[in-house]
């Protein structure tokens, strides 16, 4: 009995002594260098607006870093993942990386870009510096700024131009809520540029005839408004884009739904309010031409000539006014809900109205008093385009890259492993090593 228990005791020994040789030069090591980050001298992002941002980051030489890996994202809406990864070169301590929106698309005064570094040493481990954030301003003006009811509206030249667009468009909100049941679901911001000209020097791809810009991703307009016409045209202008904002939010999509231009476009000049006297004169015109389009084609792009594209604005007023004040609120909303659904717009039409675009075309014109149209039997529909108003994309797709040895080691510790698990055929070498020490204690006796 002795020597079995002198055995078993020799046995534990050896287990413990091994486990402490294997397990604490391993762990004591690694914790070490989880202690030791890298000296960061600078970390920036400097936009140069709007064409490009520059990302750069220098670290202390005393440091070795093998790859540098830049993470960056806006602050949007997005159906999915929208981080982007790029591994950038690194040399003499320092990285440095521009993001060309030239290429990638236009991101809009006001937008918040996120951005964090990963370095990977010469073990594989990864450490992610923290997040640091930028607001994207445009800053060849000194910005004023006033906000009501879920509105930031910003503006730079003329006294009374904030608060006169404020209160219009405070006023077709609560238009499009009580009309069309629709609310503002998150806050948006406005910006009032002195002038056309200055507005489209902030976008980088855009019509020449354009006076406003939605960005509808980023609940932002941007408007040029010159202020001596801020009281008349800027009323009528600024709510109109409101109200693209607006509907797009009510009816966001992630299954690839969209809205016909010609109902976008309706809802966004019947969001202006009674009609002006140019959208009357056109449709006077319309009726005494014949002169309006098929409705299904207005379902993409509207023509590039300002005339006749103003023709298919107030054409498409009028078809939305007919379906608001014949069908109600309540039937407007549903159509926006299967649209966003997935639907195209001759399926939801017949689900929400029991009539499709040309039904809807032939009720329009009956009830405007204008001539039935001739509508082929078997009608081929259009593919949605583009649409007037400008909705340029901020942020290139995603471009999957090799993950680091140990990326997902945050905090910079290693995996803990069973230390048992990691012996392997140690214990049963003890263990050999203890029933042959007890062999010769017997022969020795």
């Amino acid at each position: 009995m002795n020597r079995i228990k002198r055995g078993w005791i020799f046995l534990s020994f050896v287990v413990i002594s091994l486990i402490t040789i294997y397990h604490l030069p391993f762990s004591s090591s690694h914790s070490a260098y989880a202690q030791t980050a890298p000296n960061i001298i600078r970390n920036e992002a400097t936009p140069i607006f709007p064409e490009k941002i520059t990302f750069e980051l220098e670290l202390d030489p005393s440091h070795s870093i093998e790859t540098v890996e830049l993470t960056f994202t806006v602050n949007k809406f997005s159906c999915i993942d929208a981080d982007v990864r790029v591994p950038v070169e690194f040399e003499d301590n320092v990285a440095s990386w521009d993001w060309i929106l030239t290429r990638s698309g236009n991101l809009p005064p006001g937008a918040v870009v996120n951005w964090f570094w990963t370095l990977t040493d010469q073990n594989g481990i990864a450490i992610e510096t923290q997040t640091q954030s930028l607001t994207f301003d445009d800053p060849r003006y000194n910005w004023q700024e006033i906000e009501a009811e879920g509105i930031n509206l910003y503006w730079y030249e003329g006294a009374n131009v904030g608060p006169t667009l404020l209160n219009a468009s405070v006023a077709s909100l609560r238009r499009l809520e009580s009309e069309m049941g629709i609310e503002l679901q998150e806050d948006v911001n406005v910006f009032i540029y002195g002038n056309s000209e200055d507005m489209r020097e902030a976008v980088l791809y855009i019509q020449g005839w354009a006076g406003g810009v939605a960005f509808t991703e980023y609940n932002t307009i941007l408007m040029g408004v010159p202020p001596r016409l801020a009281d008349t045209w800027g009323t009528e202008v600024v709510p109109h884009e409101l109200a693209h904002l607006v509907v797009a939010q009510f009816g966001r999509s992630c299954v690839g739904g969209s809205r016909p231009t010609w109902l976008d476009e309706g809802l966004a000049v019947y969001a202006e309010g009674p009609p002006n006297a140019e959208t009357l004169s056109d449709i006077r015109e319309g009726l005494e031409d014949n002169a309006f389009d098929p409705i299904r084609s207005l379902n993409g792009s509207f023509a590039a000539d300002h005339s006749q594209a103003g023709l298919s604005y107030s054409q498409s007023f009028s078809v939305v006014e007919y379906m608001l004040t014949t069908y109600g609120q309540e039937k407007m909303q549903t159509l926006l809900l299967v649209l966003a659904d997935g639907a195209d717009y001759d399926e939801a039409l017949q689900e929400v109205y029991g009539f499709n675009i040309d039904g809807l075309e032939a009720e329009w014109r009956e009830a405007i008093g204008a001539p039935p149209r001739e509508i082929p039997p078997t009608p081929t529909p259009l593919s949605i385009s583009a649409i007037p108003t400008y909705e340029p994309s901020g942020l290139p797709e995603s471009v999957p890259t090799p993950e680091t040895a140990v990326s997902s080691q945050q905090d910079n510790t290693p995996s803990q492993a069973n230390p048992i698990c990691g012996l392997g055929f140690l214990p049963l070498i003890a263990l050999g090593l203890v029933f042959r020490k007890n062999d010769l204690f017997a022969k020795t006796k």
